[in-house]
């Protein structure tokens, strides 16, 4: 048991991240991925920010939205719900000193406390966004036949709704949600690979479980990225901080 205690903390040790410089050449945008280190019950929560050429913030965030969490942590798909939602240049300068995310949309109203940064291009900015189109429309089909349901009162054709909200949620053409291979850390690793040979190839062979874990691991090996802490963390936070390796 000692041992392997001592080797499970040499690992945590070797995966920490210092606050770095990014060594990219400064370009007009900004690319971020955030975690919040106790979002999710502890495993972490991932978004992705982009920053303009004028300062102002825009935040993307993916989470199941279809299944309920029981059905999430058996396995089950669904639609899920993208959260995006923009900010001023003054807002976004606030959240990145605080951490603090105080917006009207799922996950995000948090705090947030680690980041990875590097300078983009404008086209890189609109590509970043672009790759959220999918996401967005699968979860307009789902809004349509969930409204279609509630709204039906004859009993056959609601019936009928539900199959179609059923055959959805495990529609493969889509890009579903999925706790164990298509959650918030994916996805936000999806979005940032599109602009960053890195990050897609760090992806395509992902070697942790958990936010906390993909963004220590990928934080270690892509160097060139910057590290930031965003507010003061708490004690609870630095220990998972520490702690989640998977």
């Amino acid at each position: 048991m000692f041992v392997l205690l001592s080797i499970y903390l040499t690992i945590c040790f070797s995966m920490r991240l210092s606050v770095r410089e990014t060594t990219i050449a400064i370009e007009d945008c900004m690319l971020y991925y955030i975690v919040n280190i106790d979002g999710m019950k502890g495993l972490g929560h991932s978004v992705v920010l982009l920053v303009d050429e004028d300062g102002s913030g825009t935040v993307i965030s993916f989470n199941g939205m279809q299944r309920t969490l029981i059905e999430c942590l058996l396995g089950k798909s669904g639609v899920g719900k993208m959260s995006i939602a923009t900010m001023t240049k003054a807002e976004t300068a606030l959240f990145l000193e605080t951490g603090n995310l105080n917006l009207d949309k799922d996950q995000l109203a948090d705090n947030y406390d680690i980041a990875l940064y590097r300078p983009i291009t404008v086209e890189e900015y609109d590509t970043v966004l672009e790759q959220t189109a999918p996401y967005l429309a699968a979860e307009e089909q789902f809004a349509v036949l969930y409204e279609n349901w509630v709204l039906e009162i004859d009993v056959r054709k609601k019936e009928g709704y539900q199959q179609d909200l059923e055959c959805l949620g495990q529609d493969t053409s889509l890009p579903l949600y999925q706790i164990y291979t298509n959650n918030c850390d994916h996805v936000a690793r999806i979005l940032i690979g599109s602009v960053d040979l890195e990050m897609e190839a760090y992806s395509q062979r992902t070697e942790h479980i958990t936010p906390n874990g993909n963004l220590k691991a990928f934080g270690r090996k892509a160097q060139n990225w910057g590290v930031m802490m965003l507010g003061t963390q708490s004690i609870q936070e630095k220990l998972l901080n520490f702690l989640m390796i998977f």
